[in-house]
């Protein structure tokens, strides 16, 4: 039986994780239909696409996952955006300009306040259900 050049990049790179210390789940990856791999550090990722993948034990188990994911998320944009304000504030030129900037960063610090108050809430209920 000949393999596919794919097929012996996919089984070499399987058999390096296995190597490597990751261990092999009986769970596939959704989208390549290939066994997915739990590294030493926790993360579960499929050696083919490379995705990574949360495994979870129950819907509120996910529903908290998630939840963490979308303000991770947010808390990155808020961050972006901070980032985009810092050359027009170091430019402004009128008392209105530094107002409206200012108005901007406080409303996106409290953002991430808030995402972070509400992630570390999150946390501390997880911890205390297991």
């Amino acid at each position: 039986m000949v393999m596919a050049k794919d097929e012996k990049e996919l089984l070499s790179k399987m058999a390096s994780l296995l190597k490597s210390g990751a261990t092999m789940l009986d769970m596939m990856c959704p989208t390549c239909k290939v066994p997915l791999f739990k590294l030493k550090s926790g993360e579960v990722v499929c050696p083919k696409c490379g995705q990574r993948f949360v495994i979870v034990s129950s819907d509120e188990e996910e529903s908290r996952v998630k939840a963490d994911m979308v303000l991770s998320s947010l808390e990155q944009a808020a961050v972006q955006k901070i980032n985009s304000l810092i050359m027009p504030l170091s430019t402004s030129e009128t008392f209105e300009e530094l107002t409206e900037i200012g108005r901007a960063l406080i409303t996106l610090l409290q953002v991430i306040q808030l995402s972070r108050q509400i992630r570390g809430a999150e946390k501390g209920v997880a911890e205390k259900g297991k």
